[in-house]
C-alpha cells in the first residue's frame, strides 16, 4: 500500500467527536480555505477536530506538499513547522498546550488519538521523501490508487470501484506533483483502459493487476536515473455499477 494511503486510511478511525467541547476547550469555526495556524505564528495550542477536514501541509513559493488530512476525532497542535488549513468548513476545539498536558496527566486515555495522528504524519512524511527520491510520478500515483482501492474499494466482477473525495490537486499535493500532471496521467490511463471515471467522485479499476504492472514499470529508480518508458495495458470493457459511498474516512 502507498504510504500516504496507509497514513490516512490504514490506522484505526478515531473515536467520534462528542456533541459539546470538553471542559477547558474553546470552539472555533473555520471556513473552507481558512488558515488555522502557520509556521512561526507563536501560538501554542492543541486542537481537537470536531467536524470537517483540515489539511496539514508545507508551503513553498510555488509548491505545496500535504502531510496529512485531519478529520473528526483527530488531535493536533498549532506549535508545528507546518501550515494547517481548513479543507472544508470545519469546527475545532482549542486548548492551551500546558492545560492539555495537565489533562493528559489526569486522563491518559487522551493519549492514543494524539499518537495515532503523529503516526500518520510520520508515515506520510517518510513515504513522501522516499517517493520523491526513488519513484517517478506514474509509480507514485499507481501505488496511491491501489492503496486506496485495497482499503476502500468494492468488487464489481473483476473490477474495483473506488470512491474518491479528493481532488486532483489534493492528490498531487500528497504525491509531490502537480494537478496538471495527475490529471494528464489519469486521462492517459483512461485511454489505455487502466482507469475509468464514474462521475467526479468515483474511479473504476478494470484490472488491479494491470495497474500493478504499471507501478512496477515506472517504479523504483536511482536519483538522476532517466524515466522508464510507458506501456499500454489492455483491460476489459466497463460494466454498469454504482460506486460505494464517498463519506468514509480518508486519507
Amino acid at each position: 500500500m502507498h504510504p500516504h494511503a496507509a497514513a490516512f486510511v490504514g490506522l484505526p478511525t478515531p473515536a467520534p467527536a462528542p456533541a459539546a467541547p470538553p471542559a477547558g476547550f474553546v470552539p472555533r469555526r473555520l471556513a473552507r480555505g481558512q488558515v488555522l495556524c502557520a509556521p512561526g505564528d507563536g501560538r501554542n495550542l492543541v486542537f481537537f477536530v470536531a467536524s470537517g477536514r483540515l489539511r496539514v501541509h508545507l508551503a513553498g513559493t510555488n509548491r505545496e506538499l500535504t502531510l496529512a488530512f485531519l478529520e473528526p476525532g483527530d488531535v493536533y497542535s498549532t506549535h508545528s513547522p507546518a501550515w494547517v488549513t481548513a479543507a472544508a468548513a470545519s469546527t475545532v476545539w482549542t486548548i492551551d498546550t500546558r492545560a492539555f498536558l495537565q489533562r493528559l496527566s489526569d486522563d491518559p486515555a487522551l493519549l492514543p488519538p494524539v499518537m495515532a495522528v503523529l503516526g500518520r504524519l510520520l508515515t506520510g512524511a517518510v513515504g513522501l521523501v522516499e517517493d520523491l527520491a526513488f519513484r517517478e510520478v506514474p509509480s507514485r500515483l499507481a501505488r496511491f490508487v491501489l492503496g486506496l482501492a485495497q482499503r476502500r474499494g468494492e468488487r464489481s466482477g473483476e473490477a474495483l470501484l473506488l470512491p474518491l473525495d479528493l481532488s486532483f490537486e489534493d492528490i498531487a499535493s500528497l504525491l509531490g506533483s502537480t494537478r496538471q500532471t495527475v490529471s494528464a496521467l489519469v486521462s492517459q490511463w483512461q485511454r489505455e483502459g487502466l482507469l475509468e471515471r464514474r462521475g467526479r467522485r468515483c474511479l473504476r479499476i478494470p484490472s488491479a493487476q494491470a495497474l500493478q504492472a504499471l507501478e512496477a514499470i515506472a517504479g523504483r529508480r536511482e536519483p538522476g536515473e532517466a524515466s522508464p518508458g510507458r506501456r499500454t495495458a489492455a483491460a476489459p470493457r466497463a460494466h454498469s455499477a454504482s460506486c460505494p459511498s464517498t463519506r468514509s474516512r480518508l486519507p
